[in-house]
């Protein structure tokens, strides 16, 4: 029997794990409207097309993303091997814990179509300003010389990584180990490491945002 009442987010739950498993292309409306149990005219109330509900899903995934949305989380002046450290852990954080299974949004082709310029905009801009973090780091002298390029892709791979972990079970270590992993691809002495975390967290400690509680916040 159909539910005689469906929120928004049991919709894009839903549509989530559709997309995920046949592709955004392969899901039909009334497949989504099957899969939360009411008829296609209730979805349509709340997502007037398959597109709203993607977009739906883009921006909770961008509201939730400091890197997506351009915040700092650390002050101006910050080194650039703690910048991005943070960034690093933050990203894994925000993608393990999403309460939507995302694979469907960035595992596929999907974000490259028009419709969804406005993601793919603010997707390329994080990576340009990661970029920025790593050459600044090679000129500071904190890293080895690479080719901010390479590294892009390979945090690309990792974050596309951490979308596949939302919805089992969290360790909460997991973040800190990836960033670890990728602080020691550019790192040029990979001694400062714990120093490096040390940092980080007294700096969100001092903004008022511990690691510690954010992590309590996510996974709780």
């Amino acid at each position: 029997m159909a539910r005689s009442k469906v929120t928004p987010e049991q919709i894009l739950r839903e549509a989530a794990r559709l997309f995920a498993t046949k592709g955004f292309h392969g899901t039909s409306t009334r497949e989504i409207a099957d899969a939360v149990g009411v008829r296609q005219p209730s979805l349509f109330h709340h997502f007037a097309t398959k597109h709203d509900i993607a977009r739906a899903l883009y921006a909770y995934d961008h509201e939730r993303s400091p890197g997506l949305r351009g915040a700092r989380e650390l002050p101006e002046g910050t080194p650039a091997s703690v910048e991005f450290y943070q960034s690093v852990r933050r990203e894994i954080l925000v993608e393990m814990t999403s309460a939507y299974d995302l694979r469907g949004l960035y595992l596929s082709a999907l974000i490259d179509e028009p419709e969804f310029r406005e993601w793919r905009t603010a997707y390329d801009a994080a990576m340009a300003r990661s970029r920025d973090v790593i050459e600044r780091g090679v000129a500071d002298g904190e890293f080895v010389a690479t080719r901010a390029d390479v590294v892009i892709e390979m945090l690309d791979a990792t974050i596309n990584q951490a979308v596949r972990w939302s919805g089992r079970p969290r360790d909460p270590s997991a973040p800190d180990d990836v960033a670890v992993l990728a602080l020691r691809l550019v790192i040029a002495r990979p001694s400062r490491i714990p120093a490096i975390r040390r940092q980080a967290d007294r700096l969100l400690a001092a903004a008022g945002t511990p690691w510690a509680d954010q992590l309590a916040t996510q996974l709780g």
